[in-house]
């Protein structure tokens, strides 16, 4: 007994298996909008033909003025008409302006701040397996070797700080025999 006991010390203080958080990864695209500079713009015509002129007139207004001594004869003065000054105005019709803005390209950049939606990250504590066997491999205890193996890990200090008197080799073999005797199996560390 002393020898599987030894055993599952030196098995327990060489199985120590580290725990760890684990987290997932949420990502959340950040808010962001466009913050542009003022816009530089100019008007741009195209070159206009000449105004379309017209001139308008008043209907002249005239008489007919004839000498005071009147003779039928030739080289007399004879009748003649008469109008006053003419009234006259130019109406002008301007073309139509083509004309366009024109302006230089935008400057832009964006402005971007955190989320206030973005989920938090999920996280758990995980622990690994032991890589050690939960159980002493057990060999045959008649095998001188595996007999000084057992010998070897009752020496052993237990993790409890306890102190047990060691058995001899000749008492573990005494007690090896006995079991046999009686049917009993022991287990005995194996020699690597």
């Amino acid at each position: 007994l002393a020898t599987v006991s030894a055993s599952n010390s030196t098995l327990e203080a060489q199985c120590h298996p580290e725990c760890k958080w684990q987290c997932d990864d949420p990502s959340c695209p950040a808010v962001c909008h466009p913050v542009c500079e003022r816009p530089k713009c100019e008007i741009s015509c195209e070159e206009t033909p000449c105004a379309k002129c017209t001139i308008h007139c008043e209907r002249p207004i005239c008489s007919v003025r004839c000498p005071k001594d009147m003779c039928e004869e030739e080289g007399c003065p004879k009748c003649e008409t008469v109008c006053s000054p003419a009234k006259c105005h130019t109406k002008c019709v301007a073309p139509e302006p083509k004309c366009n803005p024109v302006c230089e390209e935008t400057q832009c950049d964006w402005k971007c701040r955190k989320p206030t939606t973005c989920p938090k990250p999920k996280c758990e504590l995980q622990c690994e397996k032991p890589e050690c066997a939960t159980t002493p491999k057990c060999c045959e205890c008649s095998a001188a070797g595996n007999a000084a193996a057992a010998v070897v890990a009752a020496g052993t200090p237990s993790g409890d700080g306890s102190q047990m008197p060691l058995p001899s080799f000749l008492e573990v073999l005494n007690t090896i025999r006995h079991n046999k005797k009686n049917g009993d199996s022991m287990c005995c560390p194996c020699k690597e």
